[in-house]
């Protein structure tokens, strides 16, 4: 029993190891579970067997002749025959049909090409969707933290406060008295940055309030300072109603995330999906030439339209030879028995004939008609490939823009989140000396979680542009 729950143990334990999955193997099991990739796979090999199919001779035709009563003829009576009869179409209507029938095939293989791309991207931008909202309740979660240790630190300068004044506490109550004006001018005037940066300054003005507070008694000054103390603790506390609140949020929004991750790769809803840790910044794939030259020459669509362009050019030449002539050729058995003349039998011996047929299009609407099919169908493969293009280029250029935006947005927010930090530690240190400025600690708290939210924005959003634009270059991978 105990080797059973060490081993229950031992499997529990590397469940989490097993489910720990890279992107790329994400993207592999999506690849071979997906019934839409299965289905367009499905229809490329069926469009494989139109080759042999339209690129055959047409069946030979064979016929058996047999007369009730035996026909006189010079060579005996004649009983029967049978010939054999096989049509050729003209030289190279054959081979056009299976060209065509090929090409047809290789815009099916384009087809499921242009879906399996489409289903890794989606994939992948999913994933990325994840890892932010992953790193997102982190980064609340962190915040959370340290929410509550300036929780404690408020608390403690609330607890710390003087129960009463007295000549022996002038110092304590300059310090309580300044916190005291500080929330009330932050709660009148919006609170402003300069009241967290100027601690000299409250504490100066907070001295000849602390006299004031002296002459008329002890008790005044003790509600004031602890009146002000509480606030802060409030203020905080307010703060961490908050941020729980978006942790639930996003603890809240990874469901549906997940859900529609794991129906991509065809799994169980249920399933857990492990985002990445760390998702670092990336570069573009090439040059802006290299990569219009790499859609160009990869894209699945574009690829699509030229090889039905060389289809409808096939079907164009199918069309000219079908209208000429086919000739066949063929045997003819005749069978004759033996005509009894003048007591003798006359004749008996079967005959070969060897014959030749040909056909006469001598209609030819139906012709010329296939051939305007075929240049009109040549013609929209042709504008539908150009204007495919000017698409691909125009949706290249939006994730270009993406791409650069996200980059400044990075180098801008790299030096707003170096210079809140510094802030906070500023305020914080200014704080733990003089009680005052917590709400200002509170703002710049808040705009450096904001700060750090965009950072991850920015940086999904690279990742989302890059590989967007590798789909477009890369369609056979």
């Amino acid at each position: 029993m105990k080797k059973i729950l060490a081993l229950i143990f031992v499997l529990l334990g590397a469940l989490p190891l097993v489910q720990a999955q890279t992107l790329e193997e994400y993207l592999i099991e999506a690849g071979e579970n997906s019934p839409s990739l299965k289905a367009r796979y499905a229809e490329y090999q069926a469009a494989l067997q139109r080759a042999p199919q339209v690129g055959a001779l047409p069946d030979p035709e064979a016929s058996f002749n047999f007369f009730l009563q035996p026909m006189e003829r010079y060579m005996g009576n004649q009983v029967g025959d049978m010939s054999v009869m096989q049509m050729f179409p003209w030289f190279g209507s054959n081979q056009a049909a299976r060209d065509e029938a090929n090409y047809m095939a290789q815009m099916k293989f384009a087809s499921f090409i242009e879906a399996k791309i489409n289903l890794y991207h989606e994939v992948r931008t999913v994933w990325y969707q994840l890892y932010l909202n992953d790193q997102e309740s982190i980064l609340m979660e962190k915040e959370l933290e340290i929410m509550k240790t300036l929780e404690r630190l408020a608390l403690a300068k609330y607890t710390a406060a003087p129960a009463g004044g007295g000549a022996g506490t002038t110092t304590p109550a300059r310090s309580t008295t300044s916190s005291s004006a500080s929330v009330a001018g932050g709660a009148g005037s919006g609170g402003s940055g300069m009241a967290g940066m100027g601690g000299a300054g409250s504490s100066a003005s907070g001295s000849s309030g602390s006299g004031a507070s002296m002459a008329s008694g002890g008790m005044s000054a003790m509600g004031s300072s602890g009146g002000s103390s509480m606030v802060d603790v409030m203020l905080v506390r307010l703060q961490l109603k908050e941020l729980e609140n978006q942790v639930l949020i996003h603890h809240e929004a990874r469901r549906p995330l997940q859900v529609r991750f794991n129906q991509l790769l065809r799994r169980r809803p249920s399933m857990t999906v492990v985002s990445a840790d760390t998702l670092l910044p990336v570069p573009l794939p090439a040059t802006l030439s290299l990569i219009e030259d790499s859609i160009k020459s990869n894209h699945p669509m574009l690829k699509m339209y030229e090889w039905d362009e060389k289809a409808r050019e096939s079907q164009l030449r199918m069309a000219q030879l079908m209208g000429r002539p086919m000739f066949g050729v063929g045997l003819n058995y005749m069978i004759f028995k033996p005509r009894p003349e003048d007591g003798m039998q006359m004749g008996g011996e079967n005959m070969v004939m060897p014959m030749v047929t040909l056909s006469l299009p001598i209609y030819r609407k139906k012709y010329n008609a296939a051939k305007k099919e075929a240049e009109y169908a040549q013609q929209a493969a042709t504008y539908q490939k150009e204007a495919t293009e000017r698409e691909l280029f125009t949706e290249l250029e939006n994730l270009l823009y993406q791409y650069q935006s996200a980059v400044s947005r990075l180098k801008l927010l790299k030096d707003q989140t170096a210079l809140t930090e510094q802030t906070i530690r500023l305020l914080t240190t200014n704080y733990s000396v003089t009680g005052t400025g917590i709400d200002e600690i509170i703002r710049q708290r808040q705009s450096l979680l904001s700060y750090r939210q965009q950072q991850l924005q920015a940086i999904t959003d690279q990742n989302m542009a890059v590989s967007a634009i590798n789909r477009m270059m890369q369609g056979d991978n």
